[in-house]
């Protein structure tokens, strides 16, 4: 039950600390993406039309703190033994967690996508998410991934080892 603790409080650290990141450099990675949007020959704009925003709004930290909190408070019951919530809420986020971590995991992928379906097809997204990406402190990639991972894996990790338990 140690591990599935453990698996649970970092996913909730990680679910803490990359929205309060993006809320603190998000303004700095949608400024050099305007500009290289504009660099690029298009309104900033188009960034907004196609749903590309590199801040991390008020609603996201609230939901990310608030699946940080209840991931905490999971990681706790499972100390008691009162795996019963997991079972109910780990696949959940395993499956929308997993969904929304993958399109950060594979950003440029996702933005490119968005584009090429609305017609927007001579805009380089790699050098868009590049040009973000570079306000973002270092390690702060390896954090989503990390999160991405935790979150799919993860999950599945602690549904296994609750199974054999």
């Amino acid at each position: 039950m140690f591990l599935v603790v453990a698996l649970q409080f970092l996913l909730a650290l990680t679910y803490l600390i990359v929205p309060l990141i993006g809320h603190r450099y998000g303004l700095a990675a949608q400024s050099a993406a305007d500009a290289e949007i504009h660099r690029q020959g298009h309104s900033p704009a188009v960034l907004t039309k196609h749903g590309l925003d590199f801040t991390a709004s008020t609603a996201s930290v609230t939901v990310s703190v608030a699946i940080a909190a209840g991931l905490a408070t999971l990681g706790v019951l499972n100390l008691f033994d009162q795996p019963m919530l997991t079972w109910i809420l780990q696949p959940i986020l395993l499956i929308a967690g997993g969904s929304v971590t993958t399109s950060q995991v594979f950003v440029v992928r996702y933005a490119g996508a968005a584009l090429r379906k609305s017609g927007t097809t001579d805009i380089d997204a790699k050098s868009l998410i590049e040009a973000a990406k570079v306000a973002f402190p270092g390690w702060f990639h390896p954090l989503v991934l990390a999160r991405f991972l935790l979150t799919t894996a993860g999950s599945l990790v602690i549904l296994l080892l609750l199974a054999v338990s």
